[in-house]
């Protein structure tokens, strides 16, 4: 079964628990699925700010228990939510490629970094992409600005570029899409990207 949760809070509960980044909510998000301490992240989440207050979206497959701070509401997935054919749709990720290097020999490969996309056709060509490997076809898509955010791991400054996408979509294979739905769209996804928000068009 799967889970989506939303989490109302304001500023001033979130100052308090000191949660200053993506990587300190990935951090303090994970306690609230206690029973699973030794498996690998499984859920997804988003942050949506207005003003002072804050909404935290949460997909898992396990109902998450509530920490101490904010208004919790979760509720199971209905099993035909994703069996409609058009959706409107948020995305927020972190669109990215992967850098190539020429080697001595004039070949190229992928060396396994990434590189922020910051063209506005590149990033929704990016979309489409990822659209066409995860069983749906982008109908009508815009995006935002990139915006750089910080955080700090192992006291090491960090950054990604967020973009925030919103359009229609059309599924074309409905395998590809509940499981792109699930795990999430893009790289970063422990760090509150790639959580696909959906409403049926009927």
């Amino acid at each position: 079964m799967t889970f989506l949760t939303r989490v109302s809070t304001d500023t001033a509960q979130i100052a308090r628990k000191r949660l200053a980044d993506n990587y300190a909510w990935h951090q303090e998000l994970w306690q609230a699925f206690p029973n699973r301490p030794d498996d690998s992240r499984d859920f997804l989440f988003r942050l949506d700010r207005r003003e002072r207050f804050l909404t935290v979206w949460i997909l898992s497959t396990e109902e998450p228990v509530q920490l101490d701070w904010g208004e919790w509401k979760t509720k199971p997935v209905n099993s035909t939510f994703l069996k409609h054919h058009r959706y409107q749709f948020v995305l927020r990720a972190n669109p990215t490629v992967m850098r190539v290097v020429r080697l001595e020999d004039g070949s190229r490969r992928k060396n396994g970094q990434r590189t922020a996309i910051y063209d506005a056709d590149e990033l929704k060509n990016w979309l489409i992409q990822k659209g066409n490997l995860s069983g749906f076809t982008v109908e009508q898509a815009v995006c935002d600005p990139p915006v750089k955010e910080y955080f700090y791991k192992d006291k090491k400054r960090c950054v990604q570029s967020r973009v925030d996408y919103t359009g229609t979509l059309s599924v074309v294979d409905y395998e590809k899409f509940q499981n792109a739905w699930l795990k999430g769209i893009g790289p970063a996804r422990a760090f509150g990207f790639g959580l696909l928000l959906l409403s049926p068009i009927e």
